[in-house]
């Protein structure tokens, strides 16, 4: 420690009796024996050239398939070389967070931009400058939703599990009761729902689409709600919005989801993008970085952060929130993404999804054994139920360097389309699950 730490050994012992602990050791104690390092087995050093074979053999155990037809959070979109080329220039790439803020206009500009796009495409009147990717954005949307005498939160519908244990963390820190009510995509019950909420129900969250492509009657829940003194939050795919109702047009009061569509790579799960938008109303109980527009003493436009009454400006204990930063590059690669396509183009990949998903989906009806779980409308993702053949199926797709469904068990694949496919290649993927099912 005193290698590193330019700390004496009185200042080290002065502070763990401070804080009321005998050795630096004892501040791990709750960390697992089994997962903690005796030492670092770190090897000697290489040559650049036995590096790069090191790495290119790496390299070589990574499958690169031709057709991807799995989303399930993580989705494949074409993204125009236009996007990496800007995100690429020296003076956008820069640290994920302004820490001297007012003299980097440039960059509060960006997120500005970033900030009225996400209201356009959300509906809604306010957005911060992101959070670290769809999950936290989530959890924080149902802790600014906490009242005093309100401290219950209803999840409703089958929505991304990672999401789900996101939401039960955060929860779990402040005390908060979480609540699950099952929905499907033909039904919601709104008296069961009605009975779950209560006095104490601080919000009502929902995914638009759903885990599993469900598109619900979304307005009515909110009606719903709402008569019962209730927060909504909508997570939402921000592809989809382009043809979807706005969450702010349906009567969301938080609008939430992954950016990741938005011109991100899928990249192994990562860097990503939270987004976040609210109504006017809820914007002081946003968290994060909010970049306004104003003018500066010459009367020029200028960018300054707004709201700063908030997280590591105040008192720890009376914070909502301890998301201080954001995805700086990662919104402006959203930015750049949504300004290349437009209005028209954008709604265009969102049109391709809705067709190429829905041609796949009839065609794989029409096979002997296949049955569609979703009775209602989806967007891009959808369930196909084929008994005892999930595994078979992707295992023959990926000898042919496709990438199926979402095995969701023995019987279950969550398939999901995007522009990237081709009725030709969806062609010759219905052709091999046919040749399976046929064996």
């Amino acid at each position: 420690m005193g290698n590193y730490v330019p700390l004496t050994e009185k200042d080290i012992s002065e502070m763990l009796e401070a804080i009321g602990v005998s050795s630096p050791d004892a501040l791990f104690s709750d960390v697992p024996k089994k997962i903690k390092l005796k030492e670092l087995n770190i090897p000697s050093g290489k040559s650049e050239q036995e590096v790069f074979e090191v790495m290119k053999s790496l390299a070589s155990k990574n499958t690169v398939y031709d057709i991807i037809l799995r989303g399930a959070g993580s989705y494949n979109h074409y993204i125009p070389a236009l996007v990496k080329s800007i995100t690429s220039r020296s003076e956008f790439v820069t640290a994920y967070t302004p820490y001297q803020a007012e003299i980097s206009q440039g960059i509060l500009q960006a997120i500005f931009e970033y900030q009225t796009m996400v209201c356009i495409l959300t509906g809604m009147d306010v957005s911060n400058a992101s959070v670290y990717n769809g999950a936290s954005a989530a959890a924080e949307a149902v802790l600014m939703c906490r009242e005093r005498d309100r401290n219950k939160a209803i999840i409703l519908g089958m929505i991304r599990p990672d999401t789900l244990k996101t939401i039960k963390t955060y929860a779990n820190a402040q005390g908060m009761e979480i609540l699950e009510m099952e929905a499907n995509d033909t039904f919601v019950d709104l008296e069961k729902l009605n009975e779950l909420m209560g006095e104490n129900t601080a919000c009502v969250y929902i995914e638009q689409p759903g885990y599993y492509g469900e598109i619900y009657g979304v307005e009515k829940i909110a009606e719903k709600v709402h008569s019962n003194g209730a927060k909504f939050i909508v997570g939402c795919n921000p592809t989809s919005l382009a043809l979807l109702k706005s969450p702010g047009e349906c009567g969301a009061d938080v609008a939430v989801g992954e950016g990741q569509p938005l011109g991100l790579p899928m990249a192994f799960g990562g860097p990503y993008l939270g987004f976040m938008s609210c109504t006017e109303k809820m914007m002081r109980k946003l968290p994060g970085r909010i970049v306004g527009e104003t003018v500066d003493h010459d009367g020029r436009r200028a960018f300054v952060l707004t709201l700063q009454a908030r997280e590591q400006h105040i008192r720890r204990e009376r914070a909502s929130s301890n998301i201080c930063s954001n995805q700086a590059l990662c919104a402006l690669t959203a930015t750049i993404y949504l300004t290349s396509l437009g209005k028209e183009g954008f709604r265009e990949v969102a049109k391709a999804c809705v067709s190429l998903s829905h041609y796949f989906a009839s065609q794989l009806q029409k096979l002997e054994g296949v049955e569609l779980q979703n009775k209602g409308e989806f967007f891009h993702e959808f369930v196909t139920i084929i008994p005892e053949r999930s595994e078979e199926i992707l295992r023959a797709l990926a000898k042919n360097k496709i990438l199926g469904g979402l095995k969701l068990d023995s019987d279950r694949i969550l398939w999901c389309v995007t522009e990237t496919a081709t009725k030709e290649s969806l062609d010759n993927v219905i052709d091999i699950v046919r040749g399976v099912l046929c064996y």
